[in-house]
């Protein structure tokens, strides 16, 4: 992802994306991106507007977030 940019997400988009990273970290038990969820989900009290991937305009503030986009794109070739 370093040197690539990236296109801005909607917020439907990015809270799609946010709920799958959650997810994912809930089946490890111990791991720095479940407790990152945990922070940014107990800090923003579950609002996306206080979410790490609100605070870079279109939603691209949250590192795990745009890891998974990322991947998910390079999967569908894009």
């Amino acid at each position: 992802m370093k040197g690539e940019t990236m296109n801005e997400l909607t917020r439907e988009a990015a809270v799609s994306l946010c709920s799958k990273v959650r997810e994912q970290n809930r089946a490890c038990l111990s791991s720095s991106d479940r407790m990152e969820c945990w922070r940014c989900e107990r800090q923003s009290s579950g609002n996306p507007g206080r979410m790490y991937m609100s605070r870079i305009q279109g939603y691209l503030g949250c590192e795990l977030v745009n890891k998974l986009r990322a991947r998910s794109e390079r999967a569908r070739g894009v």
